[in-house]
């Protein structure tokens, strides 16, 4: 009887230490995959992820993976199938779950079905009530569908539960543009440049910026400045002070521009004139625009960091930008250090 106790108990150990080595190798076989992903090699990322579903067959980080991968290469079915996989894994964590219905809505969304994308980002919300890639993809759904107010409302959502979300900030920009809003157009540019100011879609979006800060401001005959005003942007917009104040101030730069000042200084001047403008006018006024971006940008210029924040968000088309920042490493970190400790 004692030996049959010990073998028994001996058989047991090798099962319980085959499961851990097996739930090891599970785990080595998705980093493994993740990091192909992220080397852009998807086919051999798939094919580790398959590996780890050899071995653990419901294993939801595994097929969230591959729901990833496939949808990177454009292959929505697999990727459906495999988020759906992830859902209906009840071991899997609710945030895990909650992004299976994000990867799901995408790939729907993509197909051509955004009513059923919204329902799946809707469910996201459901497991995971603060998850703000749900909001932000209810956001770009409406937005594709050009219904602006409802895509503002689900992206300011978002941003309150990741301020440093630079798609959502950039496309509440996009939103703002395409409602001829350009106050709002420009607060967002600026977050998303001091989020992402070197990344891929930093320069398009600095181009963007000056663009729309330079608007309705023309050289007339001689050293004349012309200004210009649509009376659309006027009407029922809470920036309309603000519209006219901010082309006044990019004139009065412009004749400046005539004496000898760099391209870099004077965006630094507009920049800085445009935060304290709308920093005395928004007085009591409390909306997302007003108490999410203006206040966050008056006090980065009442606390002499405005100056930092135009080279930073610069630096992906002027190397003038980035030498000065170089030639800065303190200024650099005062900026830095204010961003974190700023309380939104």
């Amino acid at each position: 009887m004692k030996k049959l106790l010990c073998s028994l108990l001996f058989c047991l150990a090798i099962a319980v230490t085959s499961q851990a080595q097996s739930s090891t190798d599970v785990v080595d076989i998705i980093e493994e995959g993740i990091r192909l992903y992220e080397e852009g090699n998807y086919k051999a990322a798939i094919e580790q992820h398959k590996e780890a579903l050899k071995l653990d067959a419901k294993n939801p980080e595994a097929n969230y993976e591959l729901a990833l991968t496939y949808f990177a290469l454009k292959d929505m079915p697999n990727a459906i199938a495999y988020s759906n996989a992830v859902i209906k894994t009840r071991v899997a964590e609710p945030e895990l779950r909650a992004q299976a219905h994000v990867n799901k809505g995408s790939a729907l969304d993509v197909s051509g079905k955004p009513e059923k994308a919204i329902k799946e980002y809707y469910r996201a919300i459901k497991l995971a009530p603060r998850h703000h890639l749900a909001y932000y993809n209810l956001g770009l759904t409406h937005y594709n569908q050009k219904n602006y107010k409802e895509a503002e409302q689900y992206l300011t959502k978002a941003l309150q539960f990741n301020q440093g979300h630079g798609s959502s900030h950039l496309l509440l920009a996009y939103i703002k543009q395409a409602q001829k809003q350009r106050v709002q157009s420009l607060l967002a540019l600026y977050n998303f440049l001091l989020l992402e100011p070197a990344s891929e879609r930093a320069p398009a979006a600095y181009e963007l910026l000056q663009q729309m800060q330079q608007e309705g401001v023309s050289k007339g005959n001689g050293n004349a400045i012309n200004i210009t005003v649509s009376a659309d942007k006027l009407v029922d917009n809470p920036f309309s002070a603000a519209e006219l104040m901010v082309s006044m101030t990019q004139a009065s730069h412009s004749i400046e521009a005539q004496e000898v000042k760099t391209p870099e200084q004077l965006f630094y001047e507009n920049t800085e004139s445009f935060f304290n403008i709308l920093g005395e006018l928004r007085e009591e006024k409390q909306d997302f625009w007003w108490s999410y971006y203006v206040e966050f940008f008056h006090e980065m210029a009442l606390d002499k960091n405005v100056e930092t924040f135009s080279y930073y968000i610069s630096q992906s088309k002027s190397p003038a930008s980035l030498n000065w920042l170089q030639k800065h490493p303190e200024k650099v970190e005062q900026l830095t250090s204010w961003y974190r400790n700023y309380k939104r």
